[in-house]
């Protein structure tokens, strides 16, 4: 997915995200390992706000995260989310980091993951119910 195809992207759901200090590396901005981190957070916001699940029953399988911006301790940022695509037992999710800007968001990095649902430790179908949560949450 290309920078340009994220910024097409109608995301419903959002997650503010509170910087720390200690998320800075020696070079003054956000770690590149840190935003991983933010993923995690808006994932697991997603997963109990949209699927209605405590408890997700997946795993990551492949993580690729494209860096657009660097982001600063004093930036507000919030992290994007959005189910993009559907197997029968796996799904991908896009997330995308924005910037708060007197102009409006800019987008500073973007992640695409994929995640297989599990029972018992072996690969299990998705459930329909998480698929109807999420269309129904794009109508809101």
């Amino acid at each position: 997915m290309t920078k340009d195809e994220v910024l097409q992207q109608a995301f419903s759901h959002s997650v503010e995200i509170q910087v720390r200090f200690t998320d800075m590396d020696s070079n003054g901005h956000i770690n590149n390992g840190v935003y991983h981190s933010y993923y995690d957070l808006g994932r697991m916001h997603y997963f109990k706000e949209v699927l209605q699940a405590k408890t997700s029953n997946t795993l990551i399988c492949q993580v690729n995260t494209t860096y657009v911006k660097p982001l600063y301790l004093t930036d507000e940022i919030c992290v994007k989310n959005k189910v993009v695509r559907w197997g029968n037992s796996s799904f991908d999710m896009l997330q995308a980091i924005f910037k708060k800007t007197i102009e409006g968001e800019q987008l500073a990095n973007f992640s695409v993951t994929t995640f297989v649902h599990i029972e018992n430790e072996k690969p299990a179908p998705v459930l329909e119910e998480w698929k109807r949560a999420v269309e129904n949450f794009k109508k809101f």
